[in-house]
């Protein structure tokens, strides 16, 4: 899995495309998780500190393996993706996914 499609698994998780509405606290946590992935924490530690872990247990799994696969830069730059994309508004959060699942192949490109 590349940075993109991790990026992709992440906000996808954590919005609701049809009301425009996104879950930014959990995507910050899931940052909180790379953080601690990249930093040699185990999956299961990390789901040991529910405070981290509430509410994101069942994408753990997924930035753990991103994270063992992944080489520190790699991960820093989703950490840093993930920010910019919780601090954008809500049509531009859409455009973003829109663009990403086009160049991902998940959708038909209009041409």
């Amino acid at each position: 899995m590349n940075n993109f499609e991790a990026f992709l698994e992440v906000v996808l998780r954590f919005s609701d495309l049809k009301w425009s509405q996104f879950r930014d606290d959990l995507i910050v946590k899931c940052m909180k998780a790379l953080r601690r992935f990249r930093d040699g924490k185990s999956l299961r530690e990390v789901l040991e500190d529910r405070k981290l872990s509430s509410e994101i247990e069942d994408i753990l799994p997924l930035l753990e393996e991103f994270s063992r696969n992944s080489t520190r830069e790699e991960i820093n730059r989703l950490i840093d993706s993930l920010g910019i994309f919780t601090k954008a508004p809500a049509p531009c959060k859409t455009k973003i996914i829109s663009l990403m699942e086009t160049m991902l192949g998940r959708v038909e490109a209009k041409g």
